[in-house]
């Protein structure tokens, strides 16, 4: 009897041999910080839209690193006794199984509550939450790739505050994510990677209103002397202007987008 073959299916070759490449005569030369393709105050690119749920009052996707978040927000909506003279803000994270490494758990494995907590801290002042008494906005954050926890938590702040903005709720300003760290060679990095994360002695994530000049919230690892605090704030504000410009031209062309759809329909 011949066995089911379904043409629909494209069959796997019985055998896989993984490349071989050889090895570099010299390895590439590079400061102590190990950096070679931006400097120590750049930041990594970063792809944003807006937009992309369509069943959501607003959404946002990011790129950066190696993080990838989708982000959808619902409301303002009537919330449930016990009512509040100003609306209220939900946040929720969740990471896809695939997400990091190991894998986690389907469905019943949630990140720790202070994630939330950060983000929410970082969003309220951008918020014109007295503007919606009796009503509640709901951010629902989904990690679909991560490296570090203060790569995730400063990407999902720029991405949360551009789907609010994309919601159409009324903000004092885009609030963006910067995260700077002091390496044991006494270097200042900016939006460091999770390998370079191993070897700090210090490290801030500042959550900023770049327009204003205002910070959010502050949260800072580690010993350091005041003046390198100072530096290193100074340096992540830097980087938050570049990142609300990104931020904010994602916004305008989702807009013209959604523009021209309506004039085409």
């Amino acid at each position: 009897m011949a066995t089911a073959f379904d043409r629909r299916r494209i069959p796997a070759p019985e055998v896989s041999i993984p490349p071989i490449y050889e090895p570099l005569d010299e390895e590439p030369e590079a400061g102590p910080s190990k950096r070679v393709d931006r400097g120590n105050e750049e930041a990594r690119p970063i792809f944003l839209k807006t937009g992309l749920i369509s069943q959501a009052n607003g959404s946002g996707y990011i790129e950066s690193g190696g993080v990838k978040i989708a982000c959808s927000v619902y409301g303002p909506r009537p919330k449930a006794p016990p009512y509040t003279p100003q609306g209220t803000l939900n946040l929720e994270i969740k990471f896809a199984p695939f997400a990091s490494d190991p894998r986690r758990a389907p469905l019943r494995d949630t990140e720790p509550i202070h994630l939330s907590q950060l983000l929410t801290q970082s969003l309220i002042p951008a918020i014109q939450l007295e503007q919606f008494p009796k009503s509640s906005i709901d951010i629902y954050l989904l990690i679909l790739e991560s490296d570090s926890t203060s790569n995730v938590i400063s990407s999902g702040l720029t991405v949360a505050s551009s789907a609010i903005a994309d919601a159409g709720i009324p903000m004092n300003g885009l609030s963006t994510g910067s995260i700077v760290i002091s390496n044991k060679n006494g270097q200042i990095l900016v939006d460091p990677e999770e390998n370079e994360e191993k070897d700090q002695s210090g490290k801030l994530l500042i959550g900023v209103l770049p327009a204003l000049g205002k910070l959010t919230n502050l949260y800072m690892e580690g010993e350091l002397e005041i003046d390198q605090a100072i530096q290193m704030i100074e340096q992540a504000i830097t980087a938050s202007r570049d990142t609300h410009t990104v931020l904010a031209q994602s916004l305008l062309e989702g807009a013209q987008e959604r523009g021209l759809s309506g004039e085409d329909d």
